[in-house]
């Protein structure tokens, strides 16, 4: 049995389930495994309201929308604005992920432009934010894996 943060070998199943579809309705997901639709439906209301799960959501191919650059960019902020400063970037659209990390750099960001000047004019109006004293930005080549489907929930059965 599961007992970490309250989570039992169900409902790591549920997740694992809907990492891998979220539009599986309860009735599906109940008969794959075996159960009540009852007991999917409550066990479902739990996840959520303990926050296990966030929202259900859509894994857009960027690619095929257009959106074919992928950056990632580092930045350096005046200390006490680092707040400030990822919530700014939190707002911009293009933005994927943002990132309050450790080492010479405060902040990470991930997005997604669908050209080089989109890219240009972005980093530029970054760079004109009084309180962010740097960015370095990297383009990514090849994705190897990018996978936001929980795939640490195959294992965690295993594991716990």
């Amino acid at each position: 049995m599961n007992r970490a943060r309250g989570l039992d070998d169900t409902d790591v199943k549920i997740l694992k389930l809907l990492a891998s579809n979220a539009r599986m309705s309860i009735r599906e997901i109940a008969r794959e495994l075996g159960l009540a639709v009852s007991t999917v439906h409550m066990r479902l209301q739990k996840l959520i309201e303990m926050g296990a799960i966030k929202r259900f959501t859509i894994v857009p191919d960027y690619d095929l929308l257009g959106y074919n650059i992928t950056a990632l960019i580092l930045l350096q902020v005046d200390g006490e604005r680092i707040t400030d400063a990822e919530e700014l970037l939190a707002s911009e659209p293009n933005v994927i992920a943002v990132y309050d990390i450790t080492g010479d750099y405060d902040v990470a960001v991930v997005a997604r432009f669908r050209g080089v000047k989109e890219l240009d004019d972005f980093v530029k109006k970054v760079n004109r934010v009084s309180f962010i004293k740097r960015t370095v930005t990297s383009l990514v080549l090849r994705v190897r894996k990018e996978d936001t489907s929980s795939p640490l929930l195959a294992d965690k059965i295993t594991r716990d």
